[in-house]
C-alpha cells in the first residue's frame, strides 16, 4: 500500500479562510491519485480544533488516536 504523508500544512494566519489550504490540499489529493496512492494521511494535534474542523471538511477521517503522558 502506497502512503503519501503530509507533513505540515501552513497557512500564515492572514491568508487564512481564503481557500489556499483548501486549494494546497486539493493538489496533494489530485497528485496522490495521478500517481497511484492508496490514501493520504497526516496528522494534527487535538488541542487545535480549528485544524481538526478544518481537515475534516476536506473530508478526512480519524485514522488513530496517539496518546501521551508528559514526564517531569
Amino acid at each position: 500500500i502506497k502512503t503519501l504523508y503530509i507533513d505540515d500544512i501552513c497557512v500564515d494566519k492572514n491568508a487564512r479562510k481564503k481557500g489556499v489550504g483548501k486549494a494546497l490540499y486539493e493538489y496533494v489529493l489530485n497528485y496522490a491519485r495521478e500517481k497511484g496512492y492508496y490514501n493520504i494521511t497526516l496528522n494534527v494535534w487535538s488541542c487545535n480544533p480549528g485544524a481538526v474542523k478544518f481537515y475534516e471538511a476536506l473530508g478526512l477521517k480519524p485514522q488513530k488516536v496517539c496518546m501521551e503522558e508528559v514526564l517531569g
